[in-house]
């Protein structure tokens, strides 16, 4: 269960900084003596208050109807080589609004050119989204890479990063009281994201394995039990050859 006191005091905390935020700079935006250049900077800054207010909204409230069990599973045939796909382009669309050009995105996969997967698709976008925020998060200056792979009825995602993480996600993503490391961390917007990933992917009954890699970040690996829709196995072949894209 949740340790409400720890995550309530969290969320109290991340929710006052961002409206004072936005306050802030609601107010400075109407002075007239900042440029026009400076008040699109502090637009900006509003705009990235209210969707980390979303965001933790979200998560929060997506972590508890889990633990309720108000929510449930919605399977559907999904072409899971194309929304990989989208998913990365997202991703790279959300990195140039975090101005993070010292950081590149690489994408590998050995999907074939189409893979229809029976599975909770809102979910795995979900933890991908989570796990590819914590990793932005951790990572000023390397890259990123998210891979995907299909082999006997499991799907496998993976987040690697060349940030300094590892310790933090590992504690999050792996431990059977992720809310008490929780409570270590003032950042509250992250550690719910990683929080509300572990949770997802073990109500879908899949499996996470965290490593320190090779550049000194952090690997994540998440497998998720899919089945492939019976009658389009001949266009769904396995592929050979590994994909990459940056």
């Amino acid at each position: 269960m949740i340790n409400r006191p720890n995550i309530l005091a969290g969320v109290s905390h991340e929710v006052r900084t961002q409206m004072n935020s936005i306050v802030a700079f609601s107010y400075l935006i109407n002075n007239e003596r900042f440029s026009d250049s400076e008040k699109r900077e502090f637009s900006e800054q509003i705009i990235t208050s209210c969707e980390q207010l979303i965001g933790l909204f979200e998560n929060f409230f997506d972590t508890a109807a889990l633990e309720s069990g108000s929510a449930r599973e919605s399977l559907r045939e999904t072409d899971i080589t194309r929304l990989f796909e989208s998913l990365t382009s997202d991703f790279r669309v959300f990195m140039r609004k975090k101005g993070r050009d010292n950081v590149v995105l690489i994408q590998e996969d050995n999907l074939p050119e189409k893979l229809m997967l029976k599975l909770d698709t809102a979910r795995m976008t979900r933890i991908l989204s989570n796990l590819f925020r914590n990793a932005l998060d951790n990572t000023f200056s390397g890259f990123i890479k998210v891979g995907c792979t299909w082999y006997d009825e499991i799907i496998t995602f993976y987040v690697k990063d060349s940030g300094q993480g590892y310790p933090r996600s590992s504690d999050l993503l792996l431990s059977d009281n992720p809310e008490i490391q929780h409570s270590e961390s003032q950042d509250t917007y992250s550690a719910m994201n990683l929080i509300l990933a572990r949770n997802l992917i073990l109500a879908m009954d899949g499996k996470i394995r965290v490593e320190a890699n090779d550049s000194g970040g952090t690997s994540v690996f998440v497998s998720l039990p899919a089945r492939e829709s019976p009658g389009l196995k001949i266009l769904t072949g396995t592929s050979s050859e590994n994909k990459i894209a940056i």
